[in-house]
């Protein structure tokens, strides 16, 4: 009985130990490394079929205030964010989406989808599909992670003049997530 009483501050002592290491734990904060958003960033062009080859494939100018989308959808196929941004005086959009919707669902990069909208140049407001403008590109780039932000790149998206444009069947751009 005597063995037992001399041990009992012993396992007190443990006993208390192990409590301040499970407060302290469950006051220490574990880092979240899922962003609060991610960030869609991409260019507006107009490309000029009347020039020569280098200039039409490389010297592109950009279309100011022209106006690029972004739909995310959940797992079950239902739009769960829709947003937008309009180019800068760049041609450089910047949307910024947030990784939970408003039911409190993630929102995943690869379930969304980035296109044109509108043309900042009424003279060049041919929709062209090169990366998928027109149809639909998914953000799959990854440029920049930290553990409050990600950001993925996408485009750059091509306008061009109406005399370029080439009739083809619009069937061929459908959505599909």
């Amino acid at each position: 009985m005597a063995r037992i009483i001399r041990s009992m501050p012993a396992l007190a002592l443990v006993a208390a130990a192990v409590l301040i290491f499970a407060a302290a734990r469950a006051a220490a904060k574990v880092p979240d490394y899922h962003p609060s958003t991610f960030t869609v960033t991409g260019k507006v062009q107009c490309q000029d079929c009347t020039k020569n080859w280098n200039a039409y494939a490389y010297n592109a100018r950009p279309i100011p205030g022209s106006v690029v989308g972004i739909t995310c959808v959940d797992d079950r196929g239902r739009v769960v964010y829709h947003g937008s941004d309009a180019a800068d005086g760049q041609g450089v959009f910047n949307i910024e989406v947030p990784s939970k919707a408003a039911n409190g669902g993630d929102i995943a990069a690869s379930r969304c989808l980035v296109r044109l909208g509108s043309s900042g140049d009424a003279g060049c407001a041919v929709y062209t599909d090169f990366n998928g403008g027109r149809s639909g590109e998914k953000p799959s780039r990854l440029t920049h992670f930290s553990p409050d932000k990600a950001t993925y790149a996408v485009g750059p998206y091509y306008y061009t003049l109406p005399r370029c444009d080439v009739k083809d069947d619009d069937s061929a751009c459908t959505t599909s997530y």
